[in-house]
C-alpha cells in the first residue's frame, strides 16, 4: 500500500511539460469520533475542462472567486457522495478549503455523522463524465486500518463496513 502512495505522489509532482498523462483524483477519508475528514486531490486544469464541457466557455480555477461560482460545489455535490444507506440524497459534506499548488487542486472537507453506522456507501464518478480514463482512487482510513478502492467510468460505488 505505501508502494502505490508513493508511486501516486510522483504523479502528483510537477512535470516538465504543462499536461499531465493521467487523468486521476485521490481521495483521503478518515473516520474518527463520528466526523469524516475528506482531502481530494485532482488536477485543476481538469476541472476547468469540465467546466468548458457543460457551459462552453474557459474558466481559470487559479481565481479563488470562480471556485465559488454554484457549478463548482453542484458538480461536487452531485458526483461524489458518502452514505448510510439510509438517506439517498448522501451525508451533507461541507468544504473547508480549496487550494492550488501548480496545477495540484486540494480540496478539503468534513461531514459530521449522524450515528454510528453499520458501513458507509460512497460514491465517487468525479470526472467520469469528461474522461473515459479518469481513475478515482479512494483510501479510507478506520480503526488503524486503510481501505483502498478505484473508482472509474465502470465503478462508481463501493461499501466500506465499519465494524
Amino acid at each position: 500500500m505505501r508502494m502505490i502512495s508513493v508511486l501516486i505522489l510522483f504523479l502528483f509532482i510537477p512535470a516538465w511539460t504543462s499536461a499531465h498523462p493521467l487523468h486521476l483524483s485521490i481521495t483521503n477519508i478518515t473516520y474518527e469520533n463520528g466526523k469524516l475528514i475528506i482531502t481530494m486531490k485532482t488536477f485543476r486544469d481538469d476541472w476547468e475542462v469540465g467546466y468548458f464541457h457543460y457551459h462552453s466557455k474557459p474558466i481559470d480555477f487559479d481565481d479563488p472567486a470562480m471556485r465559488e461560482l454554484p457549478w463548482f460545489t453542484d458538480y461536487l455535490n452531485r458526483r461524489f457522495k458518502i452514505t448510510t444507506g439510509e438517506e439517498e440524497a448522501g451525508l451533507k459534506i461541507e468544504i473547508d478549503t480549496i487550494q492550488i499548488e501548480d496545477d495540484v487542486m486540494f480540496i478539503e472537507m468534513h461531514s459530521d455523522l449522524p450515528s454510528k453506522p453499520n458501513s458507509l456507501y460512497i460514491y465517487n464518478a468525479l470526472l467520469t463524465d469528461i474522461y473515459p480514463d479518469q481513475t478515482n482512487l479512494v483510501i479510507f482510513g478506520f480503526d488503524e486500518k486503510e481501505t483502498g478502492m478505484k473508482f472509474d467510468v465502470k465503478k462508481h460505488s463501493a461499501e466500506v463496513v465499519l465494524k
